[in-house]
Formats: structure tokens, C-alpha cells, sequence
């Protein structure tokens, strides 16, 4: 009938899943914010969050009801290492999406494909005609 029961384990330990589920809810909320304002408000409350969790895990911990996983230096290591990477690799992408971005941007103009109802095949009506004639290229404007 023990663990029926209300005690002050039970009662700190669901508080401390229920920081962790609020802190998980409010770092949406503030990644999908558009309003400044709100954002802030969101951080504010994510960050009392924080303070209430470290004060009752520090409950847990001292009472002997909760205890983390020790992990290993390698492991530690490797966490870190595969953040890092993450990082990186996060970082590129984004290089990589803003460069694609601003060479879409800057093509945006000449890019008018269009099908000819004739041939039913995509003409580009902003960029120069090509013809090879004779084995040299010639550019003919529409």
C-alpha cells in the first residue's frame, strides 16, 4: 500500500517532471514566438522554470530520491564531441541555405520558364537566346 500512498518523494519528483515538461513547452512556445514581447515573457517564465527545478532537484538530490546517472569521462567526451559536430554541421547548412537564398534572389529576374504551348517545353523569355552555329555559339536577345 506504500506507493498508493502521497509522500514527499512522490510529490517532488512528479514536481520535478512537471518543471521539465514546462520548460520543454515554454522553449517551443519561445522558438515559434513572432511577437517580441511575448517572447521575452515566454524567456522570463522559462527562466523561473529553471530556478524552481534546480531548487527541487537540489531536494531530490540531497534526500536521496533522485540520482542521476553518472556518466564517464569517454561518454562525456562524446556527447560533447557529437554536439559540436551537430553544431557544425547546423551552421553549414545554414551558410549553405542563406548563399542558395541569396543566388535565388539575385537570379529571380532571368529565371521566367515558361512552356511553349507548341513544343510543351520550358523557354526561359528573360534570357538571351543561345543558337551554335558551325561549332560557335552565338546569343541572339528575344
Amino acid at each position: 500500500m506504500q506507493g498508493d500512498q502521497v509522500t514527499d518523494k512522490n510529490l517532488c519528483l512528479s514536481m520535478l517532471n512537471e518543471l521539465k515538461f514546462n520548460a520543454t513547452c515554454l522553449t517551443s512556445r519561445i522558438l515559434e514566438c513572432a511577437d517580441q514581447q511575448l517572447r521575452q515573457d515566454y524567456m522570463h517564465a522559462l527562466n523561473q522554470t529553471f530556478d524552481e527545478q534546480m531548487q527541487v532537484y537540489n531536494l531530490a538530490h540531497q534526500q536521496g530520491w533522485y540520482k542521476p546517472m553518472q556518466a564517464e569521462q569517454n561518454m562525456i567526451s562524446q556527447v560533447q564531441n557529437s554536439a559540436q559536430k551537430m553544431m557544425t554541421e547546423q551552421q553549414q547548412s545554414m551558410m549553405t541555405q542563406h548563399h542558395q537564398a541569396q543566388y535565388q534572389a539575385t537570379q529571380a529576374p532571368y529565371q521566367q520558364n515558361i512552356v511553349n504551348p507548341n513544343t510543351g517545353i520550358f523557354q526561359n523569355y528573360n534570357q538571351p537566346n543561345q543558337y551554335n552555329y558551325g561549332g560557335m555559339q552565338q546569343y541572339y536577345p528575344r
